[in-house]
């Protein structure tokens, strides 16, 4: 079995799919909000790493553009990350 990540072996590979696979439908869905809770709080530290000195409305955008296709956000937003240099 090939490995999804090069830092987990195959037996622990295994193991991961085994648990996932005992889950039920709701703590499946559980866990896929867990992890989309979590990288965005990854996303959003990182962004406040990165420029330190922004204020809500520039994180959220900038967080906006990390996440979202161009073309999306100037559609539904109406700004355009590129040019605003996001």
């Amino acid at each position: 079995m090939k490995g999804f990540s090069p830092d987990t072996t195959p037996d622990a590979q295994r193991t991961q799919i085994e648990l996932m696979r005992r889950l039920t439908p709701s703590q499946r869905l559980s866990l896929a909000f867990a992890l989309t809770d979590t990288m965005r709080d990854l996303v959003v530290a990182d962004l406040r790493h990165q420029f330190p000195h922004a204020n809500e409305t520039e994180i959220r955008r900038r967080f906006i553009a990390r996440v979202l296709p161009r073309t999306e956000i100037i559609r539904v937003y109406g700004f355009d990350p590129k040019a605003e240099g996001y």
